[in-house]
Parts: structure tokens; C-alpha cells; sequence
């Protein structure tokens, strides 16, 4: 690419993207990237479903990939949209979808740039948007609950007909000890909940309660789960990908992931085993963060309990996300001198409230989305930090206009 064209393009892409981060996100409704190569569809729960490889789409203007992977995971998309239908019926509230419609011979945004796009202008830019709109769900969801959980929907032709359950494990990583495992909690795409659990590192991965069990409990055979804790020796076994990689918490952060390879005929195949397994995976995902995320099952709406740091609390606003006011809560065991900043994700000052000295009680304070000078601020993520003497505390909002 000659390099005018070259500047024109991340021109382009940069304004695009600014647009995506820009815009306001609705539950209900569906947004597009650039020429409909990428669907997202709001949630407000906090779940998000990926689909990168059940897309139909050819355009001329990008080249057929030459090198990876190229065979596309049949269903999956139809798939995605039972489960986003499923979740709904069963709560009344949506889960984030994020689906790249392009074949994958066309584009892979389960692989990093360079294999997945592999230098295409327009591949390229449907690989950031694809991601971009991963970012915008995980920040709604961390904005909203302070956590929230991934799950990549695949399909896999493998001789044995069980879920693959992909935690950045591999095959020989599970065939070890339960002892032994315990020790990859840390690279692995469930890593902040490992942290935060009770259970250890093998129990969340394959014990009574684990994802593997909850499906098998539903009559869907999986690995790894209480009664097949490892792929077996020779068997082919899908570990996860970059997707799971970026977007779970084994490099840090409160989002888990997990990939899910399905086998095709009794779970995909079909309208009716598509809804079917839409149901399961619906029902085990309400156990599931009942069990582990001590939550109202998959309906997370319920106010979440305060942090209680040092004799004083900071809940979560609520509304999260919000469009007009929102309402911080906040409570002191002892009196005390209590301010409340709030500021920008680059860090600047938006608006400093000096609420004085307070005496043992709780309290709250309503923000109505302006500055210091009054005026709207922009949509966005803007966090609040309550300081209460040397302790301070802080959470993350989403403002949407």
C-alpha cells in the first residue's frame, strides 16, 4: 500500500473507531461496523457471547486468506442468537452479542492481526471493530457489576462428541494432578475468579461445581468436568484462542472467559437443538454465577453489596450505565471528613464535591453527568473515588447519552 493511500486509511479507521466509542449503546437493539462485516447487539447483563467464525459474507474488495485457518464453524452465529433469545426469555434482560460476519476465509478475529486480516485495509478494520465492540461490552459490564464473564462460541468436527471447554489450558496442563494444576490459575482465562474463589484452581476448572459438571449435569457431555477431568491421551482438544487470550482476565482485569467448541449434529445442527442448547447453556450460566459469582443468578441486576474498606463502604452507582443522574451510596462507621472526585479515564478532574464532615451513618450523593462549570460531560466511562481521611475507594460508572 503506497503510503498517502497508507495515512488515508488509519485516518479513516481512527474516525471509524471513534465513531463505535462514541456512539450510544441501547439493549435491544443491533449496531454495525463498516458495511455490516460486524454485529453487536447491547446487552445489560453481565455476559457476553462472541461468534468470530459463522459468518457467510465474501466481498470482493478482501482477498481470500492465504495461510491459517480458513473452515467455518457452521451455526454458530444462528447459534449466538438462540442463546441471546434464550437468556432473554428466561430473564427479560439481554446478554452482550458481538458476531463477525465475514467468512473466515475472508477474515479470522480469533487470531491477531497480522494471520487473521492478513493485510487488508478493510479486514483489517473489521478485526479492530470486532474487538472494539468486545471492549465496549466488557466496559458496560464492568461499569455496571464490577465483573462479568466472556464465553467464545465455536463449533469443532472432533470424533468425540462433547463440549470443549477452553480456559488456556492444554491438553497435557490438564492431564496433571489436581495439585499440579492448581499452579496454572494465574495464565489462565478465569484467573480473577481463581483469585476471588474459595475453591481452589482445580475445583473451578473441573470439580462438582465447574462449568464441565453444570453442562454434564444437563445431559451435554464435556471436558474438562468432574467425570472427565482431562481430554485423554491422543484426543484432540481445543485449549482457546486469542479471543479468550485478550479478553479474559489472565492478563488481569475482573472479565473471565471461556471458549466453547461444540460438536455440530444434536446441539447446532437444527432450529430446535439450537434452542435446545440455547436453554442448557442459559441454565448453566444462572448456576453458575450463583455458585460462583455469589450472585442472583444470570439476572445480576439486584444492587451489589458494598465494598467495606476500613470502616467505611463504597456501593456501586446505581443506574449503571445511566443517561441522566445516577446515585452513589456510601457509609462511615466512625466521623469523618468525606469527599468525592470524580474524573475521566485519562485521569482528568471532572468535578471535586466537598461534602465536609459526616457523622456514623450512610449517605449518597446524585451526579447528574456535568462538570465542575455545569456543563454535560461526554459519553464515556468516568470513575468516582470516595476519600474518606487516608482511605480512599473507587468505581467505575458508564454514561450514555
Amino acid at each position: 500500500m503506497k503510503t498517502k493511500h497508507l495515512k488515508v486509511f488509519i485516518l479513516l479507521s481512527i474516525a471509524f473507531t471513534s465513531v463505535i466509542l462514541a456512539q450510544t449503546y441501547e439493549p435491544g437493539l443491533v449496531y454495525y461496523g463498516r458495511n455490516n462485516y460486524v454485529e453487536y447487539y447491547p446487552g445489560d447483563l453481565a455476559l457476553v457471547f462472541t461468534a468470530p467464525h459463522g459468518g457467510s459474507l465474501t466481498p470482493s474488495e478482501i482477498p481470500d486468506r492465504t495461510y491459517g485457518t480458513t473452515v467455518t464453524d457452521l451455526y454458530t452465529k444462528e447459534t449466538t442468537i438462540s442463546i441471546r433469545d434464550a437468556v432473554f426469555e428466561a430473564t427479560g434482560k439481554y446478554p452482550h452479542i458481538i458476531i463477525s460476519n465475514l467468512k473466515r476465509i475472508k477474515l479470522d478475529p480469533n487470531r491477531e492481526i497480522v494471520e487473521g486480516a492478513q493485510g487488508n485495509q478493510w479486514a483489517e478494520q473489521a478485526w479492530n471493530e470486532y474487538h472494539t465492540f468486545i471492549e465496549i461490552a466488557e466496559d458496560s459490564m464492568e461499569a455496571q457489576y464490577g465483573k462479568g464473564f466472556l464465553v467464545d462460541i465455536h463449533g469443532h468436527g472432533h470424533t468425540i462428541q462433547r463440549l470443549e471447554l477452553g480456559y488456556l489450558l492444554s491438553s497435557s496442563t490438564l492431564m496433571r494432578t489436581d495439585s499440579e494444576l492448581n499452579t496454572y490459575a494465574s495464565t489462565s482465562s478465569i484467573r480473577a475468579l481463581a483469585e476471588q474463589s474459595d475453591l481452589s484452581f482445580s475445583d473451578l476448572v473441573r470439580g462438582a461445581n465447574s462449568l464441565g459438571a453444570l453442562f454434564e449435569d444437563q445431559g451435554i457431555s464435556a471436558v474438562p468436568s468432574l467425570f472427565q477431568p482431562d481430554p485423554g491421551e491422543g484426543n484432540l482438544y481445543f485449549s482457546g484462542g486469542y479471543t479468550t487470550s485478550r479478553h479474559g482476565s489472565s492478563g488481569g482485569g475482573n472479565i473471565n472467559a471461556v471458549q466453547i467448541e461444540a460438536y455440530r449434529v444434536g446441539l447446532r445442527d437444527t432450529d430446535a437443538n439450537r434452542q435446545n442448547y440455547a436453554e442448557a447453556i442459559t441454565d448453566v450460566f444462572d448456576e453458575y454465577f450463583r455458585v460462583h459469582y455469589d450472585w442472583d443468578g444470570i439476572v445480576t441486576g439486584v444492587q451489589p453489596e458494598p465494598l467495606v474498606i476500613e470502616g467505611f463502604y463504597l456501593a456501586q452507582n446505581f443506574p449503571n450505565p445511566f443517561n441522566s443522574s445516577t446515585t452513589i451510596h456510601y457509609g462511615l462507621s466512625q466521623k469523618s471528613a468525606v469527599s468525592i472526585i470524580i474524573y475521566d479515564v485519562l485521569g482528568n478532574t471532572v468535578k471535586t464535591i466537598d461534602a465536609g464532615a459526616k457523622h456514623v451513618g450512610t449517605y449518597e450523593y446524585t451526579w447528574n453527568g456535568t462538570n465542575v462549570s455545569g456543563n454535560p460531560v461526554s459519553t464515556g466511562v468516568y470513575f468516582a473515588r470516595l476519600q474518606v481521611g487516608e482511605y480512599n475507594q473507587t468505581i467505575k460508572m458508564l454514561y450514555l447519552k
